[in-house]
């Protein structure tokens, strides 16, 4: 009864939002005589599903409304609108974030009067369309564009609730799990090959996906990378320090930019210019990480006796390798061409992420202002944002001793109650979802209050308390908004100006959309193909320098098993694109007749065996090289090289136009042997072939006069085919996210 009251409540309180008037509205009477203005849906079973003139759909039991309007609920016909719904927990918090946003629109039109040309905001864009809604809803949660049946299904559904519905699939899907890692391994600069020798961030993007696999919370992930011990492939968490081996202020002025939405980058060398921070708060910042360590040798200047794993790392190196080279000669090899590589196998050990003693955090040698002195040891401080943040429970933490002090830090940033913490990622998970974030930039938030919706950022962040940082529940109420269930906006935004987000923003797809997009049109369901041999490497460069019992031969046993891996991967890739379209669409390479293919048992396939096209691996871009090398479709198409945060480039290119144009990509989609293409071959009439098409590539039916046009490009046969793949791929259409 509670829970129906509340429906009801959150339904009367939201149609006074004003928004966009939808068809057969009428003023509904419930039993206590309360009405309400709403547009009839449908029935679903016992419960009326009525939509408010804010586009927010909700459903409760028709009993609740007076015999009269229950009557006349009965006799009425299902509309056709498309229609948003979902459980009574997400419907109130969509409802409450949707009022918010309602509220900033209002608001927005004083400001927008005050420049040219610009129309006055009524209210959120019109509903999108459901071919609108579920190509975005793919592309948003699973980072690739729906295959033909999924499109056709969704299409098709006549439940009310399949918006919900899909929405909640797609968290739950292996898709979420890629799309996701590909956001936060542009936001935290993720590699795969870092600056050591032979040190490569392979543990640290496993561990990072089984997190997102888990659903794990964000506080905790953070938690773990700011806090992991020992080699990265002990605990892949230790990732996160080790992606900046030796440079920790550098890895702290990121920290407080990615996890606190804080850009204090300025302040490692001098007084931030255009905010209160100094280079001395800086410093004392940095101190919490005065203890810590990447490399173990420094762990060698511990106290004497305590832990001197450090000095027997650098013995074994020094003792080993006299030994490895001996070894090497004997048996015929040439110890100068693999001499250094083994050495630097064997120093990718070295780089452990530990805590020492003292906080050795000094001050700059040149530091020049009055309240400090230059070389001066820095005691750790927290920064404040106002004058009452020092009382919050966050800033409550121990620190009698140096290895408490990085625990500390990690304390205090992941809290609740820290003023900037849930509010940067909620601002963050906003612009994933409409392109922009309340706050500009998202690694900025230097005083709220300046921001476009400050109620809106500030519930936000509430919100993402109130779920305990679970990011998938968090997502889940933002699609079931009405806002984010608009048609996107058109209208150019200018750099610095604000918008109210009455719809999401047009927006190119990322790289790696863009990429797993051609994904689902060459391999169907693009999750089918999984990464391989994921701890290959950390197997075999793992060495306990520390064991006195480690001698050469187990050295170059593991170095050899070190220099193979690539050899082992290659063998993994298992066909080509004939083989891609799941176990009832296996195709074999020997082709019959018009160079169609012929069925495959799917047992025949390798396991976890990758396709390949011309060179290319046929994968999800999550699975590959992180970043792809240079040449590869993801890099010419602006995927971040993963040095600066949030890196990618999302502006055309000529590498682009030449790649869409005559890449190997786009002679992969225009194969004969793509799965795209056997689509159109398993339909028959020219008028469903297409369909087919517009469906697979657009994720909409063609109109009149695109059937007209299609149907005579596709009458020169398999070139007519290849034509007009080639040609909807290069729309406009296709690389936007409406």
């Amino acid at each position: 009864m509670k829970q129906t009251t509340k429906l009801l409540s959150s339904l009367l309180v939201s149609a006074l939002v004003a928004s966009s008037a939808l068809a057969e509205v009428r003023t509904w009477t419930d039993t206590s005589g309360r009405q309400v203005t709403a547009s009839f849906i449908g029935l679903d079973g016992e419960n009326i599903v009525l939509q408010t003139p804010d586009g927010a759909t909700h459903k409760f039991p028709l009993t609740k409304l007076s015999p009269e309007d229950q009557a006349l609920a009965k006799s009425m016909k299902p509309s056709d609108q498309p229609v948003m719904l979902a459980n009574g927990t997400v419907a109130q918090a969509s409802a409450a974030v949707d009022k918010l946003v309602a509220n900033g629109l209002v608001r927005a039109n004083p400001e927008r009067a005050k420049t040219a040309g610009k129309k006055p905001i009524t209210g959120f864009n019109p509903l999108a369309n459901d071919e609108q809604f579920v190509r975005r809803v793919y592309l948003d949660i699973v980072g690739r564009i729906p295959n033909h049946a999924e499109t056709t299904q969704f299409i098709a559904d006549s439940n009310p609730n399949k918006r919900a519905k899909l929405i909640d699939m797609l968290l739950d899907s292996p898709g979420y799990n890629s799309n996701t890692f590909n956001y936060f391994a542009e936001m935290l600069r993720v590699k795969d090959r870092l600056e050591q020798d032979n040190l490569r961030g392979v543990p640290y993007i496993n561990w990072m996906q089984h997190q997102i696999e888990k659903n794990v919370s964000w506080d905790k992930m953070v938690f773990e990378m700011l806090t992991a011990k020992g080699k990265m492939w002990q605990d892949g968490a230790a990732g996160y320090l080790l992606r900046d081996a030796g440079m920790p202020l550098d890895n702290l002025a990121n920290t407080l930019a990615v996890f606190l939405g804080t850009d204090v980058a300025c302040a490692q060398c001098h007084d931030h210019p255009f905010s209160d921070w100094t280079q001395h708060q800086f410093y004392e910042m940095a101190a919490f990480f005065g203890a810590t360590t990447t490399n173990m040798r420094a762990v060698a200047n511990r106290k004497k006796g305590k832990d001197a794993s450090g000095m027997m790392a650098m013995n074994a190196m020094k003792d080993l390798m006299p030994k490895i080279e001996e070894m090497v000669t004997k048996s015929g090899g040439d110890i100068k061409r693999v001499r250094n590589g083994i050495r630097n196998y064997m120093g990718a050990n070295n780089f452990v992420v530990g805590d020492m003693d003292t906080n050795n955090m000094k001050l700059p040698h040149d530091y020049k202002y009055p309240d400090d002195k230059p070389d001066a040891l820095v005691e750790p401080k927290f920064i404040t944002w106002t004058k009452t943040d020092k009382n919050l429970p966050a800033y409550k933490q121990k620190m009698k001793s140096a290895e408490e002090l990085r625990p500390a830090f990690a304390k205090w940033a992941t809290d609740p109650s820290n003023p900037r913490f849930a509010m940067a990622i909620a601002n963050r998970m906003w612009k994933r979802a409409f392109g922009q974030g309340i706050c500009e930039p998202v690694t900025n938030i230097d005083d709220p209050k300046q921001s476009v919706n400050p109620e809106l950022l500030v519930h936000l962040a509430d919100e993402m308390k109130r779920v305990q940082f679970d990011i998938k529940k968090f997502m889940r109420i933002l699609y079931n908004t009405r806002a984010y269930q608009s048609e996107a906006t058109s209208e150019k935004i200018a750099m610095g100006e604000p918008y109210y987000f009455q719809g999401p923003l047009l927006r190119r797809m990322t790289a790696e959309q863009a990429w797993d997009s051609y994904m689902t049109l060459v391999l169907g369901d693009p999750d089918k193909y999984a990464k391989p041999l994921e701890d290959l490497y950390s197997r075999s460069i793992d060495l306990d320098l520390n064991n006195p019992k480690l001698d050469a031969q187990t050295v170059l046993i593991k170095y050899d098993a070190f220099r193979k891996m690539a050899e082992k991967e290659r063998a993994l890739m298992g066909g080509g694109l004939a083989e891609a379209g799941g176990d009832d669409m296996m195709m074999d390479s020997k082709t019959k007749g018009k160079g169609k293919p012929t069925a495959k048992p799917a047992g025949e396939m390798m396991e976890n065996a990758s396709l390949s096209y011309n060179g290319m691996v046929l994968r999800r871009a999550s699975t590959l090289e992180q970043p792809a090398p240079n040449g590869h479709f993801l890099i010419d198409f602006g995927q971040s090289p993963r040095a600066l945060i949030d890196g990618s480039v999302k502006t055309g290119s000529v590498p682009q136009v030449l790649m869409m144009m005559n890449g190997k990509a786009q002679q992969m989609l225009t194969s004969p042997d793509s799965l795209v293409f056997r689509t159109m071959e398993k339909v028959k009439s020219p008028p469903e072939k297409v369909e087919a098409l517009f469906i697979s590539v657009l994720n909409r039916r063609p109109t009149l006069a695109e059937k007209d046009i299609a149907k005579r490009a596709l009458s020169s046969g398999d070139a007519g085919y290849a034509n007009m793949i080639w040609a909807l791929v290069n729309t406009r259409e296709f690389i936007f996210i409406q």
